[in-house]
C-alpha cells in the first residue's frame, strides 16, 4: 500500500472519529439545532420580506424575523405550556383525591344509576361493577396523571433550551445561504445531488409542520374550546391529548372527544354532551380531511399509518419534538429512496 494511500485513510478515519464525537459533544444540543433548522425554513419567506424591508441588512432582517417568531409562535406556545402544567398538577391532586376517596365508585354509580337498573335485569352485580369501575378508575387515573406531568414537563424541558435554539437561528437566518453553499460544497454527494436533497429537506419539512403539526393545533385547539364551553376539567390538557391523537388514521380525536361527549349525555348533560358531540363531529372530524390536502399540497405523499408509525416513535424518541421530527425524517427517508429508485431505475429493471 502506498504512503499515500495510508495517509488517506488514516485522514478520513480521523474526519469520521472527530465527527462523531462532535456530535457526541453537543447531543444535548441537537433538539435546538433541529428546531432552529425547522423555523429557518418555515419562515425563510418572512426573512426574505424582512430583507426587502431593511433593504438588504442581514442582521437587522435576522433580528425582525427572529422577533416575529417569538411573538406569532414561542410567546402562544409558552403560554399554552403554563397553562398544561398548571392544569395538568391541578388535574393530579384532584385524580389523587378522587381515588384516596373510598365512595369515589360510588359516585360513579349514581351518576349512571339509570344503567345499572337496566343492567341488573340481564344478572349483572351492582357490587362486582362497583369494584371494577372503582378499580378501573384507580388505574386509570394513576396513568393520567403520570402521563399529564410527563407532558407538562417536557414542554417545559423544551421551552427551557428556547434561549439556544434563538441564538442559532439568528445565525442561520443570517447566513442561510452561505451555510448552504458551504455544505453542498463540502457533502461529498455530488452537487445535483446535494442540490436536490436539501430541496427535499426543505419541501419535507414545510409540509410535516403544516400538514400534521397545523392540523394538531386546530384540531387540538378547537377541542380544548369546546371542551371549555362543556365545563370539562383540564380543557388545555384534553386538547393536546386531542392534538396529539389527529395523527391516528380515521379517528384520531374522536378517540376523546366522542366518549366524553356520550358521558356527558348519560349523566344529564345534555346540552354540553351535544356541544361536545356535534362539534367534534362537524368541525374537529372534517378539519383533516379538508384541510390536510389543502395545508400539504404535492409537496410530499405519505400514507396515514407511516405518519401515525413515524410520530409516536418520534413522541418515543424525541418527547414532544418528536411529533414534527418523526414525520420529518420519515418523509426524508422516503425522499431519498425515491431518488435512489429514480437516478438507478435502469440498473434494478436490469437487475429485476
Amino acid at each position: 500500500m502506498k504512503f499515500s494511500s495510508i495517509q488517506s485513510t488514516v485522514f478520513f478515519g480521523l474526519l469520521v472519529a472527530i465527527t462523531v464525537v462532535f456530535f457526541w459533544l453537543i447531543r444535548d444540543f441537537l433538539l435546538p439545532v433541529f428546531w432552529a433548522v425547522v423555523f429557518a425554513i418555515i419562515f425563510r419567506p418572512v426573512h426574505e420580506w424582512w430583507i426587502r424591508e431593511t433593504r438588504g441588512k442581514g442582521s437587522l432582517a435576522a433580528t425582525a424575523t427572529l422577533t416575529t417568531i417569538v411573538v406569532i409562535v414561542i410567546a402562544p406556545v409558552a403560554f399554552v405550556g403554563s397553562l398544561l402544567a398548571k392544569e395538568s398538577l391541578g388535574l393530579y391532586d384532584h385524580i389523587t383525591t378522587t381515588t384516596a376517596n373510598e365512595g369515589g365508585a360510588d359516585g360513579i354509580m349514581q351518576n349512571i344509576s339509570f344503567l345499572t337498573d337496566r343492567l341488573e335485569r340481564f344478572g349483572i352485580d351492582d357490587n362486582k361493577l362497583k369494584q371494577k369501575l372503582g378499580a378501573f378508575a384507580q388505574t386509570a387515573s394513576a396513568w393520567l396523571a403520570s402521563k399529564a406531568l410527563t407532558v407538562s414537563q417536557n414542554v417545559f424541558g423544551f421551552l427551557l433550551q428556547f434561549f439556544v435554539m434563538l441564538y442559532l437561528l439568528f445565525f442561520m437566518l443570517r447566513d442561510g445561504e452561505s451555510m448552504e453553499k458551504k455544505i453542498i460544497k463540502i457533502l461529498p454527494l455530488g452537487d445535483a445531488r446535494e442540490k436536490r436533497l436539501l430541496s427535499k429537506f426543505t419541501s419535507t419539512t414545510r409540509a410535516t409542520v403544516k400538514g400534521v403539526f397545523a392540523v394538531a393545533v386546530l384540531q387540538g385547539g378547537i377541542g380544548g374550546i369546546l371542551f371549555f364551553l362543556a365545563g370539562i376539567n383540564a380543557p388545555v390538557l384534553w386538547g393536546v391529548v386531542m392534538g396529539v391523537f389527529s395523527v391516528v388514521p380515521a379517528v384520531g380525536p374522536a378517540l376523546v372527544w366522542l366518549p366524553a361527549g356520550i358521558f356527558l349525555v348519560a349523566t344529564g348533560a345534555l346540552w354540553q354532551g351535544i356541544l361536545v358531540l356535534a362539534g367534534g363531529a362537524l368541525i374537529i372530524s372534517v378539519i383533516d380531511n379538508i384541510m390536510r390536502p389543502y395545508l400539504v399540497g404535492k409537496d410530499i405523499e405519505m400514507p396515514d399509518e407511516l405518519v401515525l408509525l413515524s410520530t409516536l416513535g418520534g413522541l418515543s424518541l424525541f418527547g414532544m419534538t418528536g411529533f414534527v421530527a418523526g414525520p420529518v425524517i420519515a418523509g426524508f427517508f422516503l425522499s431519498v429512496w425515491a431518488m435512489f429508485e429514480e437516478e438507478y431505475k435502469e440498473d434494478l429493471e436490469i437487475r429485476g
